[in-house]
């Protein structure tokens, strides 16, 4: 990857605008169709299998597209991963059935890989790496937090229809800031598909294991989980109360994302990294006692940092930065799909706080495990 000599923040920015414009269709769905899919005609299996599908998807392309870019330029793929989403956005509406809902998610999660890793490579490239890659984050996350907070009552007065088609057009001002990129190249070892069986690092397991917690059961099963613990809500009042702490979420990552890299350059990011994951683990502890909303307000917040700084992390743990990054990326989108595909299954069941009790309970040793052989992070914490 190029050296870390850009001094303005114009490319980290307008990369992450690109992707802040682009999600707008993809965080309509999670407050949406856990609660309407069937009113879609879909079974929860297909719901969580929707919900992730996307993410799968980006399990065996990440590493092929962090090729593509470097080959043909990050400018020129970022264009097209725009371009994909604005489509994928606008067939949710037209989709009539799972083959072409699936079809539609399975672009949009390609689309995303396109749109991330060139939002990281350009931010990477900045001399104050912590502070770019939590503000590329914070930008990243404005988009989608505007849909959560307008997309959602829009059910009371549109079809569903229509909703997705005004996403879409929302979508388009993604294209201009992807044409406003400069065109970057970067290196980047060749492709192998032994890449695929490699052995996951005790840091990727731990990203991994948060991903599947946080990204995946916690923002499926939300709006569920207050649907169980106050039998007085509604189902639509219980989507509109989602979709408002996701939206809190999105807030949470776009002012402590900023604030969280601030603080790495001048601490240390490992040191953040770390404090990070000790406070997620404290949220899911809150969240499994049956405290709801103190734990998501916890967990939100802290996840926030942690998923800014974790690409920066990943970058200094390789040989090429961007292989490192794209290796790490795989193991949250594998993370995040089983997280959101369990989380769709568990929407009809008593046992979603078993589940999130025994992830954080791994999560834990994961951490203890990775700072015990690593003997690097506790002694951080001591200066």
């Amino acid at each position: 990857m190029n050296s870390k000599t850009n001094s303005t923040f114009q490319a980290p920015i307008f990369s992450a605008l690109a992707l802040a414009f682009a999600s707008f269709g993809d965080a309509f769905l999670y407050p949406f169709l856990p609660l309407h899919g069937e009113r879609l005609g879909m079974s929860v299996a297909w719901i969580g299998i929707l919900l992730s599908i996307n993410r799968f998807a980006r399990i065996f392309t990440n590493a092929l597209i962090a090729r593509a870019c470097a080959t043909f330029g990050f400018r020129s793929i970022t264009i097209i991963g725009v371009a994909v989403a604005i489509i994928s956005t606008a067939g949710y509406g037209f989709a009539t059935g799972i083959f072409t809902w699936v079809l539609f998610r399975i672009s949009w999660g390609l689309s995303y890989s396109v749109l991330r890793i060139s939002a990281i490579s350009y931010s990477l490239d900045h001399e104050r790496q912590g502070f770019s890659l939590g503000l590329s984050k914070s930008v990243q996350e404005a988009g989608p937090m505007i849909t959560l907070i307008v997309a959602p009552p829009l059910l009371f007065q549109l079809d569903t229809q229509i909703i997705f088609y005004i996403l879409a057009i929302a979508s388009l001002p993604g294209l201009y800031f992807a044409f406003r990129l400069p065109q970057k190249f970067s290196e980047t070892t060749p492709f192998t598909f032994k890449r695929f069986v490699k052995i996951p690092s005790t840091f990727n397991l731990l990203t991994f294991c948060s991903a599947i917690l946080v990204e995946g059961i916690v923002v499926v099963t939300l709006g569920m989980l207050f649907l169980k613990y106050n039998d007085s809500i509604s189902i639509l009042s219980a989507s509109i109360l989602a979709a408002s702490y996701l939206g809190y979420r999105r807030i949470c990552l776009i002012t402590f994302s900023p604030f969280g890299g601030w603080i790495a350059d001048k601490y240390g990011l490992e040191k953040v990294f770390v404090i990070s994951v000790v406070m997620v683990l404290a949220g899911m502890t809150f969240l499994t006692a049956g405290f709801i909303e103190l734990g998501a307000i916890v967990v939100f917040a802290f996840y926030s940092i942690l998923s800014a700084l974790t690409p920066g992390a990943a970058s200094a743990k390789g040989k090429h930065s961007l292989d490192a990054v794209s290796e790490n990326a795989t193991w949250r989108d594998i993370g995040a799909a089983l997280g959101t595909l369990t989380g769709g299954l568990l929407l009809e069941s008593d046992f979603i706080i078993t589940v999130l009790l025994s992830g954080t309970v791994l999560m834990a040793v994961l951490f203890l495990y990775y700072a015990n052989v690593t003997n690097k992070a506790f002694k951080q914490l001591m200066i």
